[in-house]
């Protein structure tokens, strides 16, 4: 049976942790391997990311894999929706593996993807983003080494990042601080606290969730109205709140998440590169987790 990543609760803490692990003690997250070598995987994208798939891509080609895209534009959405029975079983005939963008997990029938013989990963949706979250906790865990003293405050609106980040709290022992807009259905967030019991706690302002935090993630801003926008961002004033060396991450490409002032984003307080590099890493090692049992 292929082994699937979709979700952090899916994925379990055994994997979760020996994923993170494994990519922090790579020694070069470029580094080429002959491990996807006559592999190919699919990228389907039912919205454009060009973060998203040049990550994928890279570590698929570092890998000396190769890649296939289909973009949002085209007639696969129909076709998937019509034709699902037909087109996944040919499907195998052509992919090792395909990874989706911007499907919500959550409306997936999980005893169809018993039945598929390749792997699919889940490259972020609006539920769920496993990557992102297990590549930020390892940010992390370079910087501070111990997670049960550290605190991340996340300020503006829910996505599948954030979603992820809080499951995760279920495997790794940080504290999540959540700031949202007004304009934003905490639902979502409230349901996930209840059920994971952990240490989460929701906040009404971004002042309020980034007091003492040693990481403070900027959110997306996709529902934040124009007047918020001016108030949900991360600026100089709004950081002296958190710890004196306190670390700025980002849970969106940076046009997608609430204003960083630009003085943040490039001075020593940023992790934007870092993450970007522990993402790659991630990707590779789920691309290893996934075949294993095939090895």
């Amino acid at each position: 049976m292929a082994r699937h990543i979709l979700t952090i609760r899916e994925l379990g803490e055994d994997a979760s942790w020996l994923l993170v692990q494994q990519a922090l003690g790579m020694p070069d997250p470029k580094l080429q391997t002959d491990f996807m070598t006559e592999r190919v995987a699919l990228l389907i994208f039912a919205q454009p990311s060009l973060p998203e798939r040049l990550c994928v891509s890279a570590a698929v080609r570092q890998m000396s894999g190769s890649v296939i895209y289909e973009g949002s534009l085209g007639l696969w959405h129909s076709e998937m929706d019509e034709f699902q029975d037909q087109l996944i079983p040919i499907f195998g005939s052509f992919i090792d593996c395909m990874y989706t963008y911007g499907l919500a997990v959550g409306e997936m029938d999980r005893s169809r993807a018993d039945e598929l013989r390749f792997p699919v990963i889940n490259a972020g949706s609006p539920d769920a983003h496993p990557a992102h979250a297990l590549a930020d906790i390892a940010c992390m865990l370079r910087n501070s080494r111990y997670l049960k003293t550290v605190t991340c405050a996340c300020v503006g609106c829910i996505n599948g990042s954030l979603l992820s980040l809080m499951e995760a709290t279920a495997w790794f022992p940080f504290a999540l601080r959540v700031a949202l807009p007004q304009s934003v259905d905490p639902a979502p967030v409230k349901a996930a606290m209840a059920r994971l019991g952990t240490n989460i706690t929701l906040w009404e302002t971004p002042e309020e969730a980034v007091a003492g935090a040693n990481y403070v993630m900027a959110g997306c801003r996709g529902n934040l109205t124009r007047e918020e926008l001016e108030l949900w961002r991360l600026t100089p004033e709004l950081m002296a709140r958190a710890e004196s060396n306190a670390r700025v991450m980002l849970s969106a490409s940076p046009v997608r998440a609430v204003h960083v002032d630009k003085e943040i984003l490039t001075g020593k307080a940023s992790l934007l590169q870092q993450q970007a590099e522990h993402r790659l890493r991630v990707h590779k090692r789920m691309l290893h987790w996934v075949f294993l049992d095939s090895e």
